[in-house]
């Protein structure tokens, strides 16, 4: 069974979310569902990021989108970037892996770019994506660069956004770390390999072909 960090977190953001039914994260899960104009934007942003020189220029450009930096924007780009590990997790005797891949790292921090329309911190602290990557790269401290982006205008080859915020937020290792992410891939294992839940990916399957 191999899964994904963000698999887990919308794991997580589901169970917290009464109204929410199985076949949403099922979606999500199996990558069936189709991502927001801001999402595709978030995507472009980061492989901008990732050719990037040191520093942050005034203009970046990737795969049809033009980003315009409009504000003072304090980012160290690592020269180690867009790496992917995993981790093996053990529930009831049997192995789960999950895989992350992070925009940055350097020495024992973990770099994570971020575009949104509006900066909420709890969205990012209260959440287990950072977790998930200490405890997978065995790192000791996540730093989110977050960029507050807007949208200005369609072109003919693309799309041009605005950046006008940028936010630092870090989080640190703490002794229980290991055991709650323990904890969250163990309730999302046993889901996965419920009668529901296979009955959900059937029927999804299904429907698809």
């Amino acid at each position: 069974m191999n899964y994904r960090v963000s698999h887990l977190e919308a794991f997580r953001q589901w169970r917290e979310d009464e109204d929410a039914e199985l076949s949403d994260l099922v979606e999500k899960v199996m990558g069936e569902w189709e991502p927001s104009e801001a999402m595709k934007a978030g995507t472009a942003f980061h492989k901008a990021l990732e050719h990037a020189g040191p520093g942050l220029t005034d203009l970046l450009i990737a795969d049809g989108y033009v980003f315009h930096i409009e504000c003072d924007c304090d980012l160290e780009i690592a020269d180690i970037r867009e790496i992917r590990a995993s981790k093996t997790y053990i529930v009831d005797g049997l192995p789960i892996v999950v895989s992350g891949q992070l925009d940055a790292i350097d020495g024992k921090r973990i770099d994570d770019h971020k575009t949104t329309g509006r900066f909420d911190p709890d969205r990012y602290l209260s959440g287990y994506q950072w977790r998930l990557y200490l405890d997978i790269f065995e790192a000791d401290v996540f730093r989110w660069n977050v960029f507050e982006v807007v949208k200005t205008a369609d072109t003919p080859d693309g799309q041009e956004w605005s950046v006008f915020g940028s936010h630092r937020l870090e989080q640190h290792r703490y002794p229980q770390l290991a055991d709650d992410c323990q904890r969250l891939v163990a309730d999302f294992a046993r889901l996965v390999r419920s009668d529901a839940w296979l009955s959900q990916v059937e029927s999804a399957t299904s429907l698809a072909a």
